[in-house]
């Protein structure tokens, strides 16, 4: 967990609001991403359990032990609220999975939209669970497409560091990443 979110979770704890308002706007979208993926984007039912999540979240705050990082946490609330979910369902027959679909790259049909939910599915975490300062260069260079000279501008450092910080970045991410694709 970054030192960031682990003051805000203190924060929280000692009813400030604000800092809730904070975690919420940070892990809001890939929490929602992440459910998403596990639905078999079920646009729907990734709603109703997202909001469920952030409701379990809100009242279990003080049970969270901070021995993982807290997007992690939530992914865990919404994987019960999930598994919850389908218990309660007696469509047994139209249950999705929520566990990763092995996908065969050597099969002639694959599934783009399967493929691309997964890979995506795996960035939007790997993202979130990296260093807040990581998070932002690579949301700079690849997202808003900003070049190094602008980074380097914008955080206050040299051209050279801000080259180092990326490359250390992109290593902490390709590393991560592996990992978990190693896992699927």
């Amino acid at each position: 967990m970054n030192s960031i979110d682990f003051d805000l979770v203190k924060k929280i704890r000692n009813g400030e609001q604000e800092a809730f308002k904070i975690l919420y706007l940070k892990y809001s979208d890939l929490l929602f991403t992440y459910l998403l993926h596990h639905l078999g984007n079920n646009r729907e039912l990734a709603t109703d359990i997202w909001q469920e999540t952030w409701c379990v979240a809100v009242e279990k705050i003080d049970n969270f032990q901070m021995k993982s990082s807290f997007f992690t946490w939530l992914c865990s609330i919404a994987k019960n609220k999930i598994y919850d979910h389908y218990r309660q369902s007696k469509r047994q027959g139209s249950m999705i999975t929520t566990e990763k679909l092995p996908i065969d790259i050597a099969a002639e049909e694959i599934n783009d939209d399967q493929f691309n939910s997964e890979i995506q599915a795996n960035v939007v975490f790997v993202l979130a669970n990296l260093k807040s300062n990581y998070i932002q260069l690579l949301t700079d260079k690849y997202i808003e497409n900003r070049s190094t000279e602008e980074i380097a501008l914008a955080i206050g450092r040299s051209y050279k560091a801000t080259e180092s910080m990326l490359t250390r970045a992109r290593e902490a991410f390709r590393k991560e990443f592996k990992q978990i694709n190693s896992k699927s």
